[in-house]
């Protein structure tokens, strides 16, 4: 029987296949574990009250179930049952403001196009949700002055603001003619689509002002602003502003707008081209901000203090090692919602990557000096000053999401227990770490899950799981993919090699390099591992990642046999293709690899796992989504076809509606089926 029509029973008896042995009473972690997990996110405090939201995954719905949590006096209270509570805004007098559309013929109108967005509050006590405003614009952030006045932004598209000049204001006449449109695309810029937004050519995201059912527009029509920030008495709004047509510029300019004459002003401090992100106001006259000067390099954000009036600044840390963000991995949890920076007397406090996890961390104002609130392995998320400490969101060991407060030394005292029951129904294997030393004398951590239950003296198939980025890493926290291939009876190993976050600009800086350094290091993290641990079989080694991953792993196989199956997700083939047809394309390609199309031919294509495709012996399945534009789906068809030119067994899988982020935020029933289809191929050629 040939092996391809052997997948499909394969597929199917992997399903109830179950672990290899489960401990106890603990069930084997399923393909579907990840329905069982609370994701909290979105803590916010305000006048002492803590507000949070939690996700789950419902297989039902084949969609994700989000509400509105407080927590009052150490019990987690919920606050909505709608399902759909998205982003909110918490006013100066404790009322939470968010978006809820009710009517069915308002959910039709936004269906069709029409910018609306409709908002409903939750009193101090917490009642019945009342509608509190309605604005004709698709609103993004808020930021309140007091209830009768406020700053948003909202995504502005010329190309139906020219459809309703055209049928002279008349919104019905406009989305008709937009109807009439639907059945072709039309680009004029680029990017021209944006993953997880879809067509954003000639899209804007503008600004304006509220006051007593009053809207003033603040923007021009090809600006875009960001990064709103009110001073502490509130008479000023900070934010970033760029303005191009046709192609996106980089860089961004830092503005100042008077609350009293909505008057703005250019007050960015360098006259080069920079990226402004972050602006923490310290008063009406200073703020805290990050910019990176070095746009074409790999490189963090520097922190700078700048008096808004004189224009004096002083740089406070030029963000190496230790860069704002935190980029640890996970499958189990929802995003990386940036706390930004919060101050106090003696310097500031933001959210970083250190190796494989991921700590708050202290500058002080006066010499840069850095200090570490956490010093242990433990992943936070998010977090608000509390008290005399934090309240923060994090991942702990083996645990999903929960809120802890953190004090000054160190220590965390949980105050929420949403995910407490995963370990004691699931059995969650405890990574362990391994360490080598790559070519340039730098130590490198590494980490492998035995299969779970897995017997002593027995050797296992094991699977190279690559991360994305190349700047992300992974932690040894939960993740539901490895949890699952442990209890499907494999180990796993994972590592973050050259590229990665976490270890400061030089490491971080593979520019030009890809699919060398890199690779040795994880062909020396596979070497080791295999030396480490006897659990690991060095004759069935699979390989798989997403992203930067699946780039990997399609340069893996054109460079080694070792790995007896792969699985490429949402990968890179090309950067050729890559650089003129993706959202990140030509800015990414240029500072990762070097130049374009037209002057560095030679240096693309060299560098470009398609390339070596001719080599290819390990069969390889190849995972794409047609929405995915950030490694758009012609990269993974390229090298399918290569390698069924090359008659070397392959599949190609292509999830309809789908886009980068499957593997952790896309519908449930298509993430079950992911992982299936890649344990699998993995059960066909190494078991």
């Amino acid at each position: 029987m040939k092996k391809q029509s052997l997948l499909a029973i394969v597929l199917l008896l992997s399903v109830s296949a179950g672990a290899v042995r489960a401990e106890g009473d603990r069930k084997a972690v399923g393909a579907d574990f990840f329905k069982e997990v609370r994701m909290i996110s979105n803590l916010k405090e305000k006048h002492g009250s803590v507000y949070f939201i939690i996700r789950q995954a419902s297989m039902e719905d084949n969609g994700y179930t989000s509400d509105l949590y407080r927590l009052e006096d150490g019990k987690v209270r919920r606050l909505t049952s709608t399902h759909d509570v998205g982003n909110y805004f918490v006013t100066d007098d404790g009322s939470v403001v968010f978006r809820r559309v009710r009517e069915a013929k308002d959910r039709e109108r936004i269906r069709r196009g029409e910018p609306l967005s409709v908002f409903v509050k939750l009193g101090e006590r917490m009642g019945e949700a009342e509608e509190f405003l309605r604005l004709p614009y698709a609103v993004g952030d808020i930021r309140f002055i007091d209830e009768r006045r406020f700053f948003f932004t909202a995504e502005y598209d010329n190309h139906f603001a020219r459809l309703l000049e055209e049928a002279g204001g008349d919104m019905e006449k406009a989305l008709k003619a937009k109807e009439e449109q639907s059945s072709y695309r039309v680009f004029e810029e680029i990017p021209f689509w944006s993953n997880g937004r879809g067509d954003v050519s000639g899209k804007r995201n503008h600004l304006y002002y509220y006051e007593d059912g009053e809207v003033k527009a603040l923007s021009e029509a090809w600006e875009t602003v960001g990064g709103l920030e009110l001073g502490k008495d509130k008479r000023t709004l900070f934010y970033t502003s760029s303005t191009f047509k046709g192609k996106q510029v980089r860089g961004n300019r830092l503005m100042k707008l008077s609350v009293a004459t909505l008057k703005a002003e250019d007050i960015s401090p360098f006259d080069a081209p920079a990226s402004y992100g972050s602006i923490t106001g310290i008063s009406d006259s200073e703020i805290i901000l990050t910019a990176n000067r070095r746009l074409t390099e790999i490189s963090s954000a520097a922190f700078y203090r700048l008096n808004t009036e004189n224009g004096k600044l002083d740089s406070l840390y030029g963000g190496d090692p230790y860069g704002m963000g935190v980029s640890i991995g996970s499958d189990v949890k929802m995003g990386n919602a940036s706390s930004g920076i919060k101050t106090d007397k003696t310097g500031f406090y933001y959210l970083t990557t250190a190796g494989d996890h991921a700590p708050l961390i202290h500058v002080d104002y006066r010499d840069g000096a850095v200090s570490f609130v956490n010093k242990g392995k433990e992943i936070v998320l998010e977090y608000v000053p509390w008290k005399d400490g934090f309240l923060v969101i994090a991942m702990l060991g083996n645990k999903a999401t929960e809120i802890y407060s953190l004090d000054r030394k160190g220590a965390f005292t949980a105050l929420t227990g949403e995910n407490d029951r995963l370990e004691k129904e699931f059995e969650i294997v405890t990574p362990r770490p391994v360490t080598f030393t790559n070519d340039d004398g730098v130590d490198i951590t590494g980490y492998a899950i035995p299969p779970a239950g897995y017997e002593k003296g027995r050797k296992y198939p094991t699977i190279l799981d690559i991360h994305g980025g190349p700047r992300t890493a992974f932690g040894a926290c939960l993740f539901h993919e490895m949890q699952y291939w442990a209890a499907q009876g494999y180990a796993v190993i994972f590592t973050n090699p050259t590229g990665s976050d976490g270890g400061g600009n030089a490491f971080a800086d593979i520019g030009k390099r890809y699919g060398t350094v890199d690779y040795r290091d994880l062909m020396r993290f596979v070497d080791t591992a295999v030396a480490t641990f006897d659990f690991i079989d060095p004759d069935r080694l699979g390989v798989t990642g997403g992203s930067y991953g699946g780039f990997m792993t399609n340069w893996i196989i054109g460079h080694t046999d070792r790995f007896k199956a792969a699985a490429s997700q949402r990968s890179i083939a090309s950067w050729i293709s890559f650089s003129n047809t993706t959202d990140i394309g030509f800015s990414f390609t240029a500072t990762q690899i070097g130049g374009d199309v037209w002057t560095n031919l030679d240096g693309l294509w060299t560098q470009s796992p398609l390339k070596y495709a001719d080599k290819v012996k390990t069969p390889t399945l190849f995972i794409h989504s047609d929405e995915d534009y950030r490694c758009w789906q012609s990269e993974g068809i390229q090298m399918f076809y290569a390698l069924k030119y090359f008659e070397v067994p392959a599949r190609l899988c292509l999830f309809k509606g789908e886009n980068h982020e499957l593997s952790r935020s896309g519908k449930p029933k298509n993430r079950v089926r992911r992982i299936e289809e890649i344990t699998a191929w993995m059960d066909e050629y190494l078991k």
